[in-house]
């Protein structure tokens, strides 16, 4: 694996980053799947400083054989998946500004690292992640098919919720690293829908405002399973 040169953040970088994290300290055990708070502990992300993504892959690596790479800019869907496909999670190389703290719509390192990473401790979520990085790979020369994964995956690992014995809890990294997303999600705001692979398929959303309807998994096997239905119903469709 190439080395990933360490970064030197600002203190303006630092304080936004603790900021944060200590914000969502407060409330996440209350709001988001045990996933992600078992991915930070192995991880030792904490609020006090921005991990060096070097010391992040040697740890992930050695649980689910992920690394992450810092990219400059928005990843578009195809080599996003490909990258997938590949074990490699792209870390947006920026975090947001002050102003930003409640919601950002690109994707920064406190969306990436410490929202999308946690999650990919876990074998079996990044077993999940990575077939499905192969599967959409296969539909990546037929546009309207491959947006149909990536409705999927949007209102699944970026924005899914799930079914608990405390009810339900964010399973989306795009809701569990937003401050914003986390009280909207949980809220009586948006429409909550039961997971339903033809709606989510045929179901558009924004990148640049709350999401109004959430789909909510019965369990994380729900998702994990589905890889026949999904591919049948967007060949289909």
């Amino acid at each position: 694996m190439p080395l990933v040169k360490d970064k030197i953040f600002t203190k303006k970088e630092i304080k936004t980053w603790n900021t944060v994290l200590s914000l969502q300290l407060e409330t996440r055990e209350f709001q988001i799947v045990d996933l992600f708070h078992t991915g930070l502990d192995t991880l030792k992300i904490t609020p006090d400083k921005i991990p060096q993504l070097s010391d992040i892959n040697m740890i992930l690596e050695k649980n689910s054989g992920f690394k992450g790479v810092y990219v400059d800019g928005l990843e578009n869907g195809k080599s996003f998946y490909t990258m997938l496909a590949k074990k490699i999670f792209p870390i947006g190389n920026f975090i947001r500004k002050p102003e930003q703290l409640s919601y950002i719509p690109e994707p920064d390192m406190i969306h990436d690292l410490y929202g999308h990473i946690p999650f990919l401790v876990d074998k079996e979520y990044a077993a999940f992640c990575q077939k499905f990085g192969e599967v959409a790979c296969k539909f990546i020369d037929d546009d309207e098919k491959f947006h149909k994964f990536e409705r999927f995956f949007w209102f699944t690992i970026e924005f899914g919720l799930i079914k608990t014995n405390n009810g339900p809890r964010i399973f989306g990294a795009g809701i569990a690293s937003s401050i914003g997303e986390c009280e909207f999600a949980l809220s009586s705001k948006p429409e909550i829908i039961d997971f339903d692979i033809n709606t989510i398929i045929n179901q558009d959303f924004r990148i640049d405002q709350m999401q109004k309807k959430l789909f909510l998994l019965k369990d994380k096997h729900q998702l994990y399973n589905c890889f026949d239905e999904l591919i049948n119903s967007i060949d289909k469709s």
